[in-house]
């Protein structure tokens, strides 16, 4: 596991790279905020890596929220029941959201995070090489309006991300490609 720092005084974080981090709860656990953690996933990434990750929480109060997997689903009607779930775990500012899955989801709950109580510690755990090259890194959160994409977002700088590389075998071609093709562009415009 290689790490590499996002250099931004204050808001500085780390990037895990590498195979078995989502294993790893000593790797991530030092990143999470007090004793409350929500973990947000998806119906497709779920059912591969969620019960791992729930059992590096153990001793924390902790609970999850499982949406649909889609663009379509990154909406404003899925923020409520993000929000829904970190009240009735009784989240207070030094809680702590994991996104684990895409972009879809990483934007999602980076945006959730940044509104809860004005702000809580996120972990951004991409499951998708796309998730991993550009929209775990930065800080950019959002939700989709009928009118457009990301019409509605905040800059809110994940705590850390954790790249487990292991996830990409369970990609479609497809995904696979788009990722590498987002690799080549940042390749050229770096």
């Amino acid at each position: 596991m290689i790490a590499l720092e996002v250099s931004l005084g204050e808001r500085s974080y780390l990037i895990h790279i590498g195979s078995g981090g989502i294993a790893d709860a000593k790797l991530w656990r030092r990143h999470i905020c007090g004793r409350q953690v929500l973990v947000l996933s998806n119906a497709t990434v779920a059912p591969l890596y969620l019960d791992t990750l729930l059992d590096g929480l153990h001793g924390l109060a902790h609970a999850s929220v499982i949406l649909e997997d889609g663009e379509q689903f990154k909406t404003f009607d899925n923020i409520a029941r993000i929000l829904d779930a970190l009240a009735r775990l009784g989240a207070n500012r030094d809680a702590t959201l994991i996104a684990l899955g895409g972009g879809v989801i990483g934007d999602m709950g980076g945006f959730a995070a940044a509104c809860w109580v004005r702000g809580i510690a996120f972990v951004q755990m991409p499951t998708t090489l796309l998730a991993m090259v550009e929209s775990s890194v930065g800080g950019k959160t959002g939700v989709n309006l009928p009118e457009g994409k990301n019409l509605v977002g905040a800059f809110h700088h994940p705590a850390a991300v954790l790249a487990d590389l292991d996830s990409l075998g369970t990609l479609p071609e497809v995904d696979l490609v788009a990722g590498l093709a987002e690799v080549v562009k940042v390749g050229f415009t770096s």
